[in-house]
């Protein structure tokens, strides 16, 4: 049983019987391919985005990042195209009150080819779901398509939530600031980096507007991407010993940089009370955020009879709060230099894609106790807070923005986020919105 005001009980209603339109328009949002990479259409959905809010009596401006953003995020290794669009959109209040900033990402994982069940850009609607079963289900149903859970679901959430309160004439003495930001599945330095960081959103709170159902998020870390290159000499492939081989150099680099992660960033550890790890984690002993480092991609060669004179790959370095960019890229250069050493021959350039750095949020932090009473009273059960060994936007609002801030939204496991068939359960898309729009009543108080 819910125990709400008077007025909270009718926003909760409209949200109620407003399910049906809520669910087209995230259909509606769905259709619009937004994948990164290349990150298309961003302005298109700015421009849906921007047209609801104003009809909801909001300030809005949309926010394209100049080029310098697209280079700090690797557009030309990444593969992005497109302008990089944000919509901000302010619902005001009375000076001198909070202020709260919800934030959601208007881009999605990009599609597999081959693998899905459902169009995924079809938005359509099941009553049941193979994969599992949403905490949330009271027999709504299921709707399908990348974006739905990860994050156009939680777009069209705190859009309605809004909505109930514009429509019911209800006035917030606070403001409210809702974004949606692109690039997030890529680091987000053209989305809500480039907001934060030109000081064109500005909250006491924040609300990272991604995540499940199945945790508030408070803690995570950071990542910085790297693109590593080798360079030898041609020769011809019978006549190796003649030539420098970009790709066996290459290969020393990253068996010392497996040496690295294994030896010395597994034991880089940072302990969370009060925070629980994910279970995949906890089963393989990892119990405290801890330094990572993937190589994710690796090229080089033209064909089997050429020695190689480029070799080229891109490495992710996990980060733990408190590791800072500019000492994670002297390490990561140091493992390399230390390869150096013992070859001579070895040519290497080291270049960063992008970085953001993590982040801890306080268990005991006012904020998130609300939050997790909030989500208990509409959903009846009480949520961990959790970590991860990821990062998100939330990074921004934290570390740039100074904000008190969690992270929370549509999914689980049943969900398949980033993969085939992703999907929503309608009725936890219901549960969120009726989460946010108490998160907005509440913080930001009926003037």
């Amino acid at each position: 049983m819910i125990k709400v005001s008077e007025v909270e009980e009718r926003v909760l209603g409209y949200i109620e019987e407003h399910k049906d339109e809520m669910i087209r328009f995230l259909r509606d949002l769905v259709r619009i391919d937004t994948q990164v990479p290349p990150g298309l259409n961003y302005d298109l959905i700015c421009d849906v985005l921007a047209d609801k809010f104003v009809g909801l009596g909001c300030e809005v401006c949309i926010h394209d990042a100049p080029e310098k953003y697209m280079e700090l995020s690797g557009a030309g290794f990444i593969g992005l195209e497109g302008p990089r669009s944000n919509v901000v959109a302010r619902y005001p209040g009375k000076p001198g009150k909070p202020v709260l900033h919800i934030s959601a990402h208007i881009d999605t994982a990009a599609i597999q080819e081959e693998g899905w069940t459902m169009d995924p850009f079809g938005g359509e609607i099941t009553s049941d779901n193979p994969y599992g079963r949403s905490a949330s289900d009271r027999g709504g149903g299921y709707i399908w398509g990348r974006g739905v859970a990860d994050d156009k679901g939680e777009l069209v959430s705190m859009i309605y939530a809004l909505q109930a309160i514009h429509e019911l004439g209800i006035k917030l003495e606070g403001d409210l600031i809702l974004t949606g930001n692109c690039d997030e599945e890529i680091g987000g330095v053209a989305g809500l980096g480039y907001l934060m960081r030109e000081g064109l959103v500005k909250a006491d709170y924040g609300v990272q507007w991604d995540g499940g159902l199945t945790g508030i998020g408070l803690a995570a870390q950071g990542r910085t991407r790297f693109l590593v290159r080798t360079r030898g000499m041609s020769y011809h492939g019978q006549l190796p010993i003649l030539g420098v081989n970009a790709i066996e150099k290459m290969s020393k680099i990253n068996v010392a940089l497996n040496d690295y992660w294994r030896g010395v960033l597994l034991k880089r550890q940072k302990a969370v009370p009060g925070i629980e790890l994910g279970s995949a984690l906890r089963e393989k002993g990892i119990d405290k955020l801890t330094a990572m480092l993937n190589i994710g991609t690796i090229k080089g060669g033209v064909q089997g009879a050429t020695v190689p004179d480029l070799c080229e790959e891109e490495v992710l370095r996990g980060m733990i709060p408190g590791e800072t960019f500019e000492e994670v890229r002297e390490e990561f250069v140091s493992v390399i230099e230390g390869v150096k050493a013992e070859d001579a021959d070895l040519e290497y350039e080291v270049e960063v894609i992008n970085s953001r750095e993590g982040y801890v949020v306080s268990p005991k932090d006012p904020w998130a106790l609300e939050a997790r009473g909030i989500v208990e009273e509409v959903t009846g059960r009480t949520l961990p807070f959790t970590g991860t060994l990821a990062s998100t936007d939330m990074n921004y609002q934290v570390n740039e923005g100074g904000m008190s801030c969690f992270n929370l939204g549509v999914g689980g496991p049943y969900s398949n986020g980033h993969r085939q068939d992703e999907n929503a359960s309608i009725d936890e898309i219901v549960d969120c919105t009726k989460i946010v729009a108490l998160l907005y009543l509440r913080k930001l108080k009926v003037a």
